[in-house]
């Protein structure tokens, strides 16, 4: 009788710690009443669909944050379960999946927000409310919030002075948006995982290993590792940042959407390429290749455009589509009501996690006169001249 009595002890002090460990899963901020989100998902079919995830790049001042900065010895080689990456999966018509990488709260019990932004005139303004029609600069002065933790792994490379703050800076301004996006409460924490690998045989050889169809790019994320690498390149400076800028874009738009529509997810990256960063101010400037292949080549339907798949987007006009996502998004974030529009397709996008969704319906019924007029205004601005850089 004792020992079926130790071995049933045994068996529940089990459970509870099986438990605990996936309540400690989600944050310790989580009750113990709600299981961490999306866990029977993480359980059954994190590794069989999400593991496949990955968005590779086209083609072609320091902040207050817990930061950490490794160079291994060798370039080791992420972990893997047997399966490869691909930009091709979740095809299917884009359907919904469950799975985002891992985040944790930012709730807290003081708040003491401050808003800062640059108008036309280049005069900055700061409120202790967010302005209308602006993205701007948020700071707690309370100092109680925490948007990401992040870590550089240098590999095979010497990072130059200035990186790490600039990719705090620029991060922080991303997150940002985010806060207009979704709002104080919505905000999770990431963990900014960067890779930054130095020579083209390192990175080919790290690509190969987790991609099914390598192919020539200069960076990508994969949210199985949750993680954005980067080819680092000495001689190009500005293009590292970009690059990087664009991959922590992806990181931080699939901690907070999950999979996400392809036209949005790279809009949002090509949109934060363009970034420059100065002290605690970015500036997004236009992209001019990209404007300039559009007005060569005027671009299709926007409502076609917005229906293809992920097959199709990679496909033969991969260039074209990277440049009609950054216009989009482009335009949509100059001014209100554009940007509102916008903001509530990411809203909507974040409430309907895991469930069926259209952002292409989203988007129809958040811009004023719908798509048809989305489509109007936004060819009238790009066949225009005036493409003024946006100060966040």
């Amino acid at each position: 009788m004792k020992t079926r009595q130790y071995w049933l002890v045994f068996a529940l002090l089990c459970l509870i710690g099986i438990m605990m460990a996936l309540w400690l899963r989600g944050g310790t901020d989580t009750r113990l009443v709600t299981l961490p989100e999306g866990w029977a998902t993480e359980v059954g079919s994190w590794f069989s669909e999400q593991a496949n995830h990955i968005f590779p790049t086209d083609l072609a001042g320091a902040v207050d944050q817990t930061a950490s900065i490794k160079t291994p010895d060798t370039p080791d080689l992420p972990g893997t379960t047997g399966q490869r990456i691909s930009p091709l999966d979740h095809t299917a018509n884009d359907k919904q999946v469950c799975g985002r990488p891992p985040t944790k709260s930012r709730d807290d019990t003081t708040r003491e927000l401050v808003y800062r932004w640059v108008d036309e005139q280049g005069q900055t303004h700061m409120a202790d409310r967010r302005p209308h029609g602006r993205i701007a600069s948020v700071t707690d002065l309370g100092r109680t919030k925490l948007d990401f933790t992040y870590e550089i792994i240098a590999d095979g490379v010497s990072l130059p002075i200035g990186f790490q703050g600039q990719l705090a800076a620029g991060s922080k301004r991303m997150y940002d948006t985010w806060h207009f996006f979704l709002g104080e409460q919505q905000l999770r924490q990431s963990r900014i995982r960067l890779r930054m690998i130095g020579g083209p045989g390192r990175f080919d050889a790290y690509y190969a290993n987790v991609a099914v169809h390598p192919a020539q790019v200069s960076g990508f994320y994969t949210m199985h590792n949750n993680e954005a690498v980067v080819k680092f390149n000495a001689a190009d400076p500005r293009r590292n940042l970009a690059v990087t800028f664009h991959e922590i874009s992806h990181l931080i738009t699939a901690a907070h959407l999950g999979p996400t529509p392809v036209w949005l997810t790279e809009g949002l990256a090509e949109y934060f390429e363009t970034m420059q960063v100065k002290g605690q101010s970015g500036a997004i400037h236009p992209n001019r290749d990209h404007i300039k292949r559009l007005q060569t080549t005027p671009p299709p339907s926007l409502r076609g455009y917005l229906a293809i798949d992920r097959t199709q987007w990679y496909g033969a006009q991969i260039h074209r589509n990277y440049a009609i996502a950054w216009s989009l998004v482009h335009f949509l974030l100059r001014e209100a009501p554009a940007m509102y529009a916008l903001r509530d397709v990411v809203k909507q996008a974040r409430e309907n996690f895991c469930k069926p969704f259209s952002a292409v319906a989203a988007l129809e019924k958040a811009y004023p006169g719908g798509i048809a007029r989305l489509e109007t205004d936004w060819r009238k601005w790009l066949a225009g001249s005036s493409f003024p850089v946006q100060q966040i």
